[in-house]
């Protein structure tokens, strides 16, 4: 139960170290959900690991590879330009630059909802919930269904970096490929255009 994504657009190898390092914390608490039977309690961590990951993919392509960009690398340079007086330092930050640039061509979906709704539960790592965020009961917010969310969400996003925006050649290889401890939910790229059924897009809640 797992499958692999090919690391070939990070800029920041470090970063895809510590992915690495954080995947094979996950690899041990989906084998331990799998098999205790209060496994049910892990879906926090679980959840948390998955949009944490997920923010660092879009940190690493949104701040290093177009802000900052290698020079023989540029993308989007009316964008390049655009970003450059920004302040982009939280999750929040860059999904607002995916969704206004459509990154991942799905501006007539809800997949940007779904990622900012991530953003907000996995603040709920401060357990003192200061915003009074509902449900107030933790037990409810991380459940099954938001679990199978973040990983839909970040399979889509280390999807679409890997077909649509990889680097050259010679910035391949330098990060072990990510190994996802999950059955993969999309077997093509896009709803037309990401290859979802329409179950799928329908769970996903982009459509």
């Amino acid at each position: 139960m797992s499958f692999l994504v090919k690391v070939n657009f990070l800029n920041t190898f470090k970063i895809g170290d510590n992915i690495n390092f954080n995947l094979k914390i996950l690899k041990i608490l989906y084998e331990c959900y799998e098999k205790l039977p209060e496994g049910r309690k892990l879906i926090k961590p679980i959840v948390i690991i998955n949009t944490s990951i997920a923010e660092a993919i879009l940190y690493d392509f949104i701040v290093n590879r177009i802000k900052r960009p290698n020079r023989t690398e540029i993308l989007f340079f009316e964008i390049y330009s655009a970003l450059q007086n920004k302040n982009l330092h939280k999750f929040e930050h860059y999904i607002t630059q995916a969704e206004k640039y459509d990154f991942f061509e799905l501006k007539d979906t809800n997949f940007y909802d779904a990622m900012r709704s991530l953003s907000n539960k996995r603040n709920r790592i401060h357990i003192q919930n200061e915003g009074w965020e509902e449900p107030y009961n933790e037990s409810e917010v991380f459940n099954e269904k938001l679990k199978i969310l973040s990983e839909k969400v970040l399979e889509k996003i280390l999807d679409t970096m890997a077909l649509k925006y990889p680097r050259r050649e010679e910035y391949h290889g330098y990060v072990e490929d990510f190994e996802l401890p999950w059955n993969k939910h999309f077997k093509t790229h896009n709803v037309e255009k990401l290859g979802l059924t329409m179950e799928e897009a329908q769970e996903l809640g982009l459509i």
